[in-house]
């Protein structure tokens, strides 16, 4: 998460002055950070907004600054007095000439106050974008069940994201919100390479000035939205639950789109509160999960099944069952699957879990999995793979002279990221952790802001062999 300098130094109570690159204050600037070395530029990670009193102070600032600007630094703060007066002149000069903003720090504001300040300022970012996306959810949900659920979702996303929406079909405008333009020929050829699968499953462009993305929400429909200013990540995941809405609306008639929609609501973690509602859908309790890969046939799914609760998306498919599940007679239709153990209705997102992890192991092996002929999760990975995978992926970290790298990335994975939790649980301040964490990525080359990467690394930790990396 990042927030523009502008917000930074737009909060009176620090009284920050722009000495040069106010035309760049659109820049992103992820934590606060005070150095008082010579050459900082070893220790940083970019997007930093550094702050300095000009303590041992080099005298080629020329370079200096020229190696912040490398490392990506959003800003420099400088802080007057007791160390110096003003600001070098020759900082200012060479800054403007680095395109690097220069930020004076007055002498009744401490370095501690800049911090806390971008710290607040990012939280605010993160609290906004959490509400946006849970208002946006259930405006969305609203529209759809409403008369002319297909318009209204569209007008609903429109207003969600401040910008327009389009629903986009070879015959022409489906449904269309906010100030939409006219689909250039371009843009209806893109659109109709996205929903054929002839290229990327979703793209980007610029229409008029805005940035516009594409994604499919069948093989004949796609979803275009544009505003002015770019997306953000919960943007781009209220568009994700407007697709998902979209594409039961479109696929089929009320009744499989009810059904549809209690599955998905069903395997959904922050929707399993819905679940005893919707428990007359699903039958007596112990159900199962089946998760598919396979053509797209929802009508031969529910039938062989036994159950209207299917869910199908691209190549694969989810689905809600009651009674035994024949893999054999799934195999001869062409699809490979993954049966979950008996779960309750509230329990059926883990279950949903399971039976992807399963699916998995089908596709690896070539042969169905059914939990119930393997003794735990831990069956569903082969103990000399994941020993390989463990060692290879963690092999740069394996110097002796820094364990507690090892044992704060445990740590912190298992506080969820949480930078304040894990600096309690080790006892060490957060900086250190966001240092040490920042160090593992290096080492590994991973970027633990994405799920993927955090869960390789999680697995690995896992998965490590008693003692390592021993003598």
């Amino acid at each position: 998460m990042v927030v523009p300098l502008r917000d930074v130094v737009g909060r009176p109570e620090l009284g920050l002055a722009v000495l040069c690159g106010a035309d760049l204050l659109d820049r992103p600037v992820a934590w606060a950070h005070v150095s008082e070395l010579s050459d900082p530029a070893p220790f940083l990670l970019g997007r930093e907004f550094l702050l300095t009193a000009g303590v041992n102070f080099p005298t080629d600032v020329d370079r200096y600054v020229a190696r912040l600007a490398e490392r990506d630094v959003t800003a420099l703060g400088f802080g007057v007095t007791p160390v110096h007066d003003e600001v070098p002149a020759a900082l200012v000069t060479s800054c403007a000439a680095r395109g690097l903003p220069l930020i004076a720090v007055p002498p009744a504001t401490p370095f501690l106050a800049v911090s806390q300040a971008v710290g607040a300022l990012i939280a605010e970012a993160q609290n906004a974008e959490l509400r946006l996306l849970a208002d946006s959810q259930r405006a969305l949900t609203r529209a759809a069940v409403r008369p002319r659920p297909v318009e209204g979702t569209v007008r609903a996303l429109a207003l969600a994201l401040d910008g327009w929406a389009l629903l986009l079909t070879p015959a022409g405008v489906v449904a269309g919100a906010g100030a939409a333009p006219v689909p250039t020929d371009d843009l209806l050829a893109l659109a109709g390479k996205v929903a054929a699968g002839r290229g990327p499953r979703s793209a980007a462009t610029e229409v008029a000035g805005d940035h516009v993305v594409l994604n499919p929400v069948d093989h004949a429909t796609v979803l275009v939205v544009g505003r002015p200013t770019p997306f953000s990540v919960a943007d781009r995941a209220v568009v994700a639950v407007a697709l998902g809405l979209l594409g039961l609306l479109r696929a089929d008639p009320a009744e499989g789109r009810a059904a549809r929609l209690a599955t998905r609501l069903l395997l959904t973690d922050d929707r399993a509160s819905a679940a005893d509602p919707l428990a007359d859908l699903v039958g007596r309790p112990p159900h199962r999960v089946v998760a598919g890969h396979g053509p797209d046939d929802h009508d031969r799914l529910t039938r062989l099944l036994g159950t209207p609760l299917v869910d199908t998306a691209d190549d694969g498919f989810r689905a809600v069952v009651t009674g035994p599940v024949d893999l054999d007679a799934l195999h001869r239709h062409g699809w490979l699957a993954g049966v979950s153990s008996p779960a309750t209705a509230v329990d059926l997102p883990d279950a949903a879990r399971e039976a992807g992890a399963l699916l998995r192991r089908a596709r690896a092996e070539g042969v169905s999995q059914q939990a119930d002929t393997r003794a735990g999760v831990a069956a569903l990975v082969d103990p000399v793979r994941a020993r390989r995978f463990a060692l290879a992926l963690l092999a740069p970290l394996k110097d002796n002279r820094t364990p507690h790298l090892v044992e704060t990335a445990r740590t912190w994975l298992a506080h969820n990221g949480n930078w304040d939790r894990t600096a309690a649980a080790l006892g060490v301040h957060r900086n250190s952790v966001r240092h040490r964490i920042a160090h593992v990525e290096r080492a590994l080359d991973l970027d633990l802001s994405r799920a993927q990467h955090r869960a390789d690394l999680w697995c690995a930790l896992e998965w490590l062999p008693d003692g390592w990396p021993g003598p």
